[in-house]
């Protein structure tokens, strides 16, 4: 019994340095591989800023660090890469005289659509924000919400609504104090329908709708009614009847 165990001891001592040298190299290929993970996140990093012309990106860097654990690796590649909507005409066009304004997007897959809509309207049902998304200048958060929304469609349409029609409107609706009513069913010309779901459909009037681009091809198209400062005798008439409504009703 006493050779079993001397036979023992000496393959655990002859063999337990090779263990604890193949369990050391093996800690340094996983560091290394981290250390280049690491290295190729920082390059997509760099690659973003210069891609979106952030001038300080030691104060930038954490906000977007954060962003990227929201995002996979390839689709913000793609994004970098092969996406459009990061051309500085388009930026440009998206955020030309936008102060003062509430800047919207909404994404569609066809053409078609995105041509009526400049023509005819955009069509919502209770309020545009379940299907456009309000964006500023934060490019960063441009990112993300383009990287959730680029699968509706390649035709993002741009809604531009003057701060100061939608606050005066906005403010006429807090004195009323309508359940379930939005500024953007006042902003419309044509009288609400019902779908096939009997969900009232409101129209935005078409002269809040500024354009659309493909983001794709990067080909631009303007909407010639386009005005975000657009008011008329309809929408305050609208207001006035709502007014007349809920009064009675008190």
């Amino acid at each position: 019994m006493g050779n079993i165990f001397s036979i023992s001891s000496l393959i655990n001592y002859s063999i337990r340095p090779y263990l604890e040298l193949g369990l050391f190299l093996l800690l340094i290929v996983i560091i290394g591989y981290l250390y280049i993970q690491l290295k190729k996140k920082d390059n997509y990093i760099q690659l973003i800023f210069d891609k979106l012309n952030i001038q300080y990106p030691e104060l930038e860097k954490e906000e977007l660090t954060k962003i990227l654990s929201k995002l996979q690796i390839v689709e913000l590649t793609k994004i970098v890469t092969k996406d459009k909507f990061f051309n500085d005409n388009i930026l440009n066009y998206i955020f030309e005289d936008t102060q003062e304004k509430i800047l919207l997007l909404h994404y569609t897959q066809e053409k078609a659509i995105a041509d009526k809509v400049c023509k005819e309207g955009f069509q919502f049902r209770y309020s545009f924000y379940k299907t456009a998304y309000k964006i500023t200048q934060d490019r960063l958060d441009l990112i993300y919400k383009h990287s959730r929304s680029k699968y509706f469609g390649k035709n993002v349409l741009i809604l531009l609504i003057s701060t100061e029609i939608y606050n005066y409107y906005s403010e006429e609706l807090k004195r009323i104090s309508p359940p379930e009513a939005f500024v953007e069913q006042i902003l419309t010309e044509v009288p609400p329908f019902h779908d096939e779901n009997n969900d009232v459909v409101y129209t935005l009037s078409n002269k809040f709708v500024k354009g659309y681009f493909n983001y794709e091809t990067g080909k631009i198209t303007g909407n010639p009614e386009f005005n975000p400062n657009f008011d008329c005798d309809i929408f305050r008439k609208k207001l006035a009847r709502l007014r007349d409504a809920y009064t009675k009703e008190k």
